[in-house]
């Protein structure tokens, strides 16, 4: 037995038939355009940092020292330490700027003596100082290549 099919189904199923005819048309018109990107020659990254960018990052170190370790100053309840801390981080600061990388290594030895001497209670509450110095480390090792 045959199932009578309405004249709305037959035009639905020709059109749907037309939309999948269309789309391949537009397919096979996409397919013959090149889309790939064009070959690039592979250039090779610089692996060390030119002296120009070593000492702007040293430059950039030494504008943010204060912000790295100003607030951890505050929990040194000790006026002597504090301030020999102080006057070493100023004298890194300085020594930063000018790019005078022995200066600034012989402060980052000095701040490390100090921080050793502290209790350990007040180590973890300076902590941020150290993390700062390992940084101003890194930098100076970099630089000094």
């Amino acid at each position: 037995m045959r199932i009578p099919t309405t004249t709305a189904n037959q035009t639905f199923s020709l059109r749907a038939v037309q939309h999948v005819v269309l789309c391949g048309v537009f397919a096979m018109a996409a397919c013959q355009d090149v889309t790939a990107p064009e070959k690039v020659e592979a250039v090779a990254p610089e692996l060390r940092m030119s002296q120009e960018s070593a000492k702007d990052e040293i430059a950039s170190l030494a504008s943010n020292l204060d912000d790295f370790t100003g607030w951890s100053l505050a929990a040194l309840p000790d006026a002597k330490g504090k301030a020999n801390i102080v006057g070493i981080l100023n004298g890194l600061k300085g020594h930063l700027n000018s790019g005078k990388i022995t200066a600034c290594q012989q402060d980052v030895t000095d701040a490390r003596a100090i921080l050793g001497s502290l209790s350990e209670v007040e180590q973890v509450e300076v902590g941020s100082i150290g993390v700062a110095l390992d940084v101003i480390q890194a930098a100076l090792d970099k630089a000094s290549q």
